[in-house]
């Protein structure tokens, strides 16, 4: 017990998922830059469609593949390793979260004051760090849950657990999928983070599923849904990891990598690169796409020119900013 084990598929889905997360936010930085009417319905509706398929699974399976190492029984994990993993986090937001609130807080102040200090640090404490942040938010909270719920996850049958992860899907991600075109929210009992079922479906996706038709199925069924619903339908909202939709799919796309996926990732240096470097590519790239569109303006291109440079340009400019930062104290082991 607590020998660390390398999952091979995980890497190639945390390569796989910060490439995803990157093309989806090249296309987010343009819509914010740029008014609907001037893009054009057709590019918009290609690029939500692009950004469906390669990206929109990403955040659920990172939040899945965090359950599942984080929950293992066969790891070890007491309170003072998660604390060591709860701090790493608490880092990042001190240190990254706070530059992107107080970079945030200067802008619009016009100056370095220290009321645009104090506002960062407020924003900080609220929540309130740029949008991708919130992931890096729910995953202490997550984080500082496993040892209450570790011993239980032990002893679990397959049946019972499987019924647990059921009910946390009905919970936190149905009520809120039904709760988006009413007024109100359907039971806020629940007061738990809805991607929280993600957290507790990681185990059990990577402890006792196998892709079958069923799965091709059911997540294929989920793509298009959610492709219809965005694309077809303009409910934007429903492509968000919290409404569920998309759960499906994610769970395909993990269950094929883990078909498809399980060789190291040693002898493709790109991928193993992109995943040993996967959590702080998430965190530096909106910087370098903001920075590119306040650059040049991106309608002076083609779209597929200007979508791959907000791609490409972050993606190398992340890798070379996560190298860079590892040399320095107390980042070699964060980011």
């Amino acid at each position: 017990m607590g020998q660390r084990r390398t999952i091979n598929y995980f890497q190639w889905l945390r390569a796989l998922g910060a490439l995803g997360i990157v093309i989806l936010h090249a296309f987010v930085t343009v819509r914010v830059a740029v008014d609907a009417e001037t893009l054009g319905a057709v590019r918009l509706a290609i690029e939500e469609t692009i950004s469906i398929v390669v990206a929109r699974w990403a955040v659920p399976v990172f939040f899945m593949m965090s359950g599942a190492l984080m929950l293992d029984p066969e790891r070890e994990m007491g309170w003072d390793k998660v604390l060591r993993h709860v701090w790493r986090l608490v880092f990042v937001l001190l240190t990254f979260g706070l530059g992107f609130c107080l970079a945030e807080s200067v802008f619009y102040h016009g100056e370095l004051s220290p009321a645009a200090v104090l506002e960062a640090a407020n924003n900080l404490l609220a929540q309130q760090s740029w949008d991708h942040m919130w992931f890096v938010y729910e995953l202490v909270g997550y984080y500082l849950m496993t040892p209450l719920i570790r011993p239980w996850v032990a002893q679990a049958s397959r049946e019972e657990y499987g019924r647990v992860v059921l009910v946390s899907c009905v919970l936190l991600l149905g009520l809120r999928a039904l709760s988006t075109s009413l007024p109100y929210t359907i039971y806020y009992g629940v007061s738990i983070p809805h991607c929280f079922a993600y957290y507790l479906m990681g185990p059990y996706v990577h402890r006792y599923l196998q892709l079958d038709r069923r799965w091709v199925a059911l997540g294929l069924a989920s793509l298009a849904a959610t492709v219809a619903m965005s694309v077809g339908l303009g409910w934007d909202r429903m492509v968000e990891p919290i409404r569920g939709i998309v759960a499906p799919y994610a769970v395909l796309v993990m269950l094929v990598a883990k078909r498809c996926l399980e060789m190291p990732v040693d002898g493709y240096p790109p991928v193993r690169v992109m995943a040993d470097y996967s959590f702080g590519i998430y965190l530096v790239h909106p910087a370098f796409q903001h920075l590119l569109v306040m650059a040049y303006d991106p309608m002076a291109y083609p779209a597929i020119v200007t979508d791959v440079a907000l791609t490409v340009v972050p993606l190398a400019a992340s890798v070379l900013t996560v190298w860079l930062l590892r040399l320095l104290p107390g980042f070699h082991d964060k980011v």
